[in-house]
């Protein structure tokens, strides 16, 4: 028998039989593309499909997909409950799924899709019934397995690779779960799952594509969630080894009330989905306060439109900002939500990170990553602060918040708008590198789609004209706020102001006029003027107006952006 390091690798699959211990939320997406009104045919045809998911599922393989009207009208449906649950099990899951969709999140979006711990529901004005969707949404435990961190890996990556094999097998109905030891005392657990519509090589593709994508984690709990498929492994039990056998876990408290959910002694609306079952994710609000001072005010960093930022500590000393949202407000809630469900879900170096959150009663907070600099605005727009940003400094602020915006649209698992890029969401680290900040406003975008139809949100002044006026929301509005954010950044001037001459107010008709007389170094903030590298920041001046014409067709992608900067 082949061994690894000093123990064996033991595997004990338990195929088919994993009923997880509580029904709730995972992640979900809307098809926002398009609405439909209530009452309409559409919601009528919308109702029939579910109906029939909800009742007509057959406990035999868990599994249903169905369709109802005519033309733009036609709704089609797909229901996939994990394992060998029962049929009431079912039933009740499909439920709260459409609830998560319907009640809660995407209400009159034309579709949507929602990954629960025992099923999985979506529907959509388009056929997608057995079409493979690979498209990719990444959980992860932000605290990592510290100790045999290699084998951990390695274990992992073998159980989900067998466990996958064993989908393969007919009998199995693509699904299995199992678990391995990763040392002589601690085990990881695993779970694969295809949607029962896909063929065995479409699964094979998928539980691919879902194992690379948390290979490398050595989070204590990763999953996969894809249009077609499940992959999901942690450190703790999350499913039964068997319908006679005791589950692992203990059961989950009795709703108190049609409005919460309890977890462990704690109230949460039901919104609030997976992130509130990972109780490392969570913070209670008498630990912020604690942290906070009670949220005195000589902690408060910053106020916006919908609440505060506090500084806090933490009691093993870690300085933490924590932005306590006005929730008792509908928009309020939906910024909650909406930043809660992008940030868990995005890494990278020039966003800032989210470590938790807190939803107890009406109260709704956010807990980032303290960056000592605050926010760009507090430099740039300061008479003497903004002498700390020299050339280079500004031209890396530049290039990092162009980096930041290239992953958000092209490189994250998600397409994403940020909607409000201006100065005072972007953060400073203590070597001054940016940070975009903010994801209250962000939006999902559909991969297929170039421009969609949205209410107008943000800030004007950095707001595109075609999304301001008309409502025509695309990456281009994010590139056309970028193109002004770069031109304040350059001449530390804000987008707008009065304190100027009338024919300088406003400066993108300034930075306009002084290009066409071939003059746009006289708008370089005069603090700087004199050391800055001329060809760099003109080639950064070109770059901004480029952004900022009126015609979004016409504009850059941020990959073009950043080739432009560094070449």
């Amino acid at each position: 028998m082949r061994r690894t390091c000093f123990f064996s690798i033991l595997l004990f699959l338990f195929l088919l039989n994993f009923p997880c211990v509580i029904s709730d939320s995972l992640w979900f997406t809307c098809n926002n593309a398009s609405t439909y009104t209530e009452g309409s045919t559409y919601s009528s045809n919308l109702g029939r499909v579910i109906t029939d998911l909800v009742r007509n599922t057959p406990q035999s393989s868990g599994f249903n997909t169905t369709s109802f009207g005519q033309s733009s009208n036609k709704v089609y449906g797909l229901l996939q409950c994990f394992g060998n649950i029962s049929a009431e099990k079912c039933s009740n899951c499909s439920r709260e799924a459409n609830k998560t969709l319907h009640e809660y999140n995407c209400r009159n979006d034309i579709g949507g899709r929602v990954w629960m711990d025992e099923c999985f529901l979506r529907y959509d004005n388009s056929n997608f019934i057995s079409t493979l969707d690979t498209h990719v949404n990444v959980l992860s435990d932000w605290r990592d397995v510290t100790e045999n961190t290699d084998t951990f890996k390695s274990t992992t990556s073998s159980l989900l690779s067998n466990l996958s094999d064993q989908a393969y097998i007919p009998a199995n109905k693509l699904g299995a779960a199992g678990k391995a030891n990763y040392s002589t005392s601690e085990q990881v657990y695993g779970l694969v799952q295809c949607w029962r519509d896909l063929s065995i090589h479409d699964c094979r593709k998928c539980l691919f594509t879902a194992r690379e994508a948390v290979k490398s984690s050595t989070a204590r709990a990763s999953q996969a969630l894809l249009g077609s498929c499940i992959v999901r492994f942690g450190i703790n039990p999350f499913f039964n080894s068997g319908e006679s056998s005791p589950s692992p876990e203990a059961s989950p408290p009795p709703k108190t009330s049609s409005e919460t959910k309890s977890i462990k002694g704690r109230r949460f609306s039901p919104e609030f989905g997976l992130l509130m079952e990972k109780q490392h994710f969570i913070f209670s609000l008498v630990e912020l306060a604690e942290a906070t001072d009670n949220f005195h005010h000589n902690k408060k960093l910053g106020e916006g439109g919908f609440g505060a930022v506090y500084k806090g500590t933490t009691r093993d000393r870690k300085e933490i900002a924590v932005k306590k949202l006005s929730a008792r407000t509908t928009q309020g809630k939906k910024e909650f939500m909406n930043e809660v469900r992008l940030m868990a879900n995005v890494q990278h170096r020039n966003l800032v990170k989210l470590l938790g959150c807190c939803a107890e009663g009406d109260e709704r907070l956010l807990v980032y990553e303290y960056l000592p600099n605050r926010s760009l605005d507090t430099f740039l727009f300061d008479p003497e602060k903004r002498r700390e940003l020299d050339w280079q400094t500004r031209y890396n602020i530049i290039i990092g918040i162009a980096r930041g915006l290239l992953y958000l649209h092209q490189d994250s698992h998600m397409r994403i708008i940020h909607r409000d890029i201006k100065a005072n969401n972007i953060l400073l680290d203590d070597k001054l590198n940016p940070k975009i900040a903010d994801f209250g406003l962000a939006r999902l975008f559909p991969d297929d789609m170039t421009e969609i139809q949205s209410r107008a949100a943000g800030t004007y002044g950095y707001m595109a004209p075609e999304y301001a006026m008309r409502g025509q929301l695309s990456v281009k509005a994010d590139v056309y706020s970028f193109g002004v954010l770069l031109l304040e950044i350059i001449s530390a001037r804000k987008n707008t102001d009065s304190h100027f001459p009338h024919e300088m107010q406003n400066l993108l008709e300034w930075a306009w006029r002084l290009f066409n007389v071939d003059d746009v170094l006289n708008m370089v903030d005069s603090t700087i003027r004199e050391t800055c590298q001329e060809e760099q920041a003109l080639r950064c001046i070109h770059i901004g107006l480029v952004c900022v014409q009126a015609d979004a067709a016409v504009r850059p992608a941020m990959s073009n952006v950043i080739m432009m900067i560094s070449n």
